[in-house]
């Protein structure tokens, strides 16, 4: 069986996930019945909502919504995306000293442009997020002007047969 009938068949195990299983040497092409049977197996897996939550529940909830965001990310990318979301204001972290932490803990040269690119996804992200608290907090704010608007004048609309009494 070839790629195209098998992500016909196979759905929703998409074609790029099945190259990714070719490339890694657990599937080939064109496809054998044991390998008909793991695709059939995967996709009955991702068919179901319970199988999927399952697994997910495996994975920390910070590294579990970096991994659904962003599913092109590796483990490198999530390090740099982490790294750059939860600096403390005013801390910066040049890319040529994320290099070095990458040289230095997984070993492996990383292009600069990457960095950069993670880096400014990670500043978008920040950015979106200040700005949609700030948007919540003036929410907050004009809702809670608003109900003591509302106090004041019920305290003030009595009438005067209720407040003699």
């Amino acid at each position: 069986m070839d790629i195209k009938t098998a992500v016909k068949t196979f759905k929703p195990v998409t074609g790029k996930v099945m190259r990714r299983l070719s490339q890694d040497n657990i599937i080939s092409f064109p496809l054998d019945d044991a390998d008909q049977r793991l695709l059939s197996s995967l996709s009955h897996i991702w068919r179901h909502d319970w199988y999927v939550a399952q697994m997910n529940k495996s994975f920390r909830p910070d590294k579990r919504a970096a991994m659904l965001a962003f599913p092109e990310f590796g483990k490198i990318e999530r390090y740099i995306l982490s790294t750059y979301l939860n600096l403390k204001p005013r801390m910066k972290v040049s890319t040529t000293e994320m290099a070095d932490r990458i040289q230095e803990f997984f070993e492996v040269e990383y292009p600069l442009s990457k960095i950069k690119r993670v880096r400014q996804i990670a500043y978008n992200l920040r950015r979106r997020s200040r700005e949609e608290s700030c948007k919540r907090t003036m929410i907050q704010l004009a809702l809670l002007e608003e109900s003591k608007g509302k106090n004041s004048r019920e305290r003030l609309s009595f009438p005067p047969d209720k407040l003699s009494k």
